[in-house]
C-alpha cells in the first residue's frame, strides 16, 4: 500500500494538527488531484460547511428577559420623524 493509501486507511485515527502554509493555487490543485475521489468529496464537503453560516437561535423568553438589560431611552418615532423632516433637534 502506498503512503497515500496508508494515510487514507488510517483516516479517523489520524491526529489532526492545524498548520498554516503559504502554497500557490497550482500546488493546492496538484495536491487535490492526487487525492482519491472519496477524499476529494470529503474535502469539498468540509470546505462547503466553512462557507455556511452557523445559525444560533434563542427562545422568545430569552429575548424578553434581555429587554430589561438594554435601555437606550428616547423616542424612536420622534427621532425618525425629526430626521426626515430636516429638524436635527436644534
Amino acid at each position: 500500500m502506498d503512503t497515500q493509501g496508508a494515510n487514507e486507511a488510517q483516516g479517523a485515527n489520524t491526529l489532526m494538527i492545524p498548520i498554516e502554509m503559504d502554497l500557490s493555487e497550482a500546488k493546492l490543485l496538484e495536491a487535490f488531484r492526487r487525492l482519491s475521489a472519496k477524499r476529494r468529496a470529503d474535502l469539498l464537503d468540509k470546505l462547503q460547511t466553512l462557507r455556511e453560516p452557523i445559525l444560533r437561535t434563542v427562545s422568545a423568553n430569552t429575548l424578553y428577559h434581555l429587554t430589561a438589560l438594554v435601555s437606550l431611552g428616547g423616542d424612536a418615532v420622534a427621532d425618525a420623524e425629526a430626521l426626515y423632516d430636516g429638524n436635527n433637534g436644534n
